[in-house]
């Protein structure tokens, strides 16, 4: 058994949301120390396009321009189409001096990959493949330890997040509550490449006859495509052949052309959103941990980027070193303005959700409705681009 560590912090999930906050905290001279069963890279499944506003953070934590180093692209707009095929509206990218014109997409294993990096450059120390592990409370502070492939390991921290996800077991550990709502198609994922990729690339949603269908672009030229599915046709899917794939796509949308299609992943959407802890100690809850959202308009990846810019700004007030006396204030206020700052992001995220989750959406004819008249007011339509691009109108 190796002496014990102390650190400031310890992050129990080293995906984007627990390396976002080491990144961010590293950057201030924060001790970090990433805690992470798995060893395997990100789902490639997962949310991969950064918005706009987001720029001026990751510039600050600098790894914007190592995002473009490892790949990203850029995305113009979203597009939307509807039930005949016929374009509707193109949501632009704001001109606004706090973001960058245009969205940039990578994939998701490689923005983790970016972002672990940084924060290990940045030193912070990361155990991946970690096993069997235990916490419990000392005097002011926490005390950790696990089994990792390098052997047993322990150390002590002052502040402990719970970065691991919608199960998250620390927030089990923690006997944190969490509201939850699942909806009632899971989303299938499909990997794609068209046989034309305009240069400008743009996220096409298709407001088909029965569902709504996403065409999220990915690098290298090709397409995730998301769309709701009924339970009974999860196998279907799994096992597909790609002729099928293509038949069932032009049948929804007779528009689209692809050169290969394959299966991704099949996700249950949730919409869960934890409560603070209350418990004895300096504790926190981070990412889909925290406040999981439906897939619809990819915000999750974005909201833990604001969220753990906002805890490491306020933690920066403190000095390396700081107290459980001096870091509680602090949750609290951070717990305060979490909850402000977030609802209209989770409320947004849910109506999406339910607008989505739906196999007989009758060529959504409110949504098409709404979009049409977005796209004569000048006024409207900025609005809907600050939004998207995650400035506030």
């Amino acid at each position: 058994m190796n002496s014990r560590e102390q650190v400031d912090v310890a992050i129990i999930g080293a995906g984007i949301a627990g390396s976002a906050l080491a990144t961010a905290l590293t950057s201030n001279g924060f001790s970090v120390r990433l805690i992470d069963r798995s060893d395997q890279p990100l789902d490639t499944a997962r949310g991969d396009h950064i918005q706009p506003a987001m720029a001026p953070v990751l510039s600050r934590w600098g790894i914007w321009d190592s995002l473009l180093l490892a790949g990203g692209e850029k995305r113009f707009g979203t597009r939307w189409f509807d039930a005949s095929h016929e374009h509707i509206v193109t949501i632009p990218v704001p001109e606004h001096k706090d973001c960058a014109p245009w969205f940039l997409f990578l994939n998701h294993e490689d923005i983790g990959r970016v972002l672990l990096d940084r924060a290990i450059v940045n030193g912070a120390r990361c155990t991946l493949g970690a096993k069997h592990w235990s916490l419990t409370r000392a005097q002011a502070c926490w005390h950790l330890s696990w089994e990792s492939p390098q052997g047993a390991e322990e150390i002590s921290c002052t502040l402990l997040v719970g970065a691991d996800g919608t199960g998250s077991s620390v927030r089990s550990r923690l006997d944190i509550d969490i509201q939850r709502h699942r909806y009632h198609h899971p989303i299938a994922v499909l990997y794609g490449r068209q046989r034309t990729v305009p240069e400008k690339r743009t996220l096409d949603v298709h407001l088909t006859q029965s569902r709504m269908l996403s065409l999220i672009p990915r690098t290298g030229g090709g397409t995730k495509i998301g769309f709701p599915i009924a339970v009974e046709e999860l196998t279907l899917w799994r096992d597909a052949p790609e002729s099928q794939l293509h038949e069932q796509l032009r049948q929804w949308c007779p528009t689209l052309d692809f050169e290969t299609l394959t299966f991704g992943a099949l996700y249950p959407p949730v919409s869960q959103q934890s409560e603070a802890y209350e418990g004895e100690g300096a504790a926190v809850l981070m990412g889909d941990a925290r406040h999981a959202m439906h897939p619809a308009r990819s915000m999750g990846m974005n909201t833990c980027f604001r969220v753990a810019d906002q805890l490491a700004n306020m933690i920066a007030e403190l000095s390396p070193g700081f107290s459980e006396r001096q870091v509680l204030p602090i949750l609290q206020q951070f717990d305060r303005q979490f909850a402000r700052d977030l609802a209209p992001i989770l409320s947004d995220n849910h109506a999406a959700g339910l607008q989505m989750d739906t196999i007989a959406g009758d060529g959504f004819a409110g949504l098409t409705g709404q979009l049409r008249a977005a796209s004569s007011r000048a006024n409207v339509l900025e609005a809907m681009g600050l939004k998207a691009a995650g400035i506030s109108a």
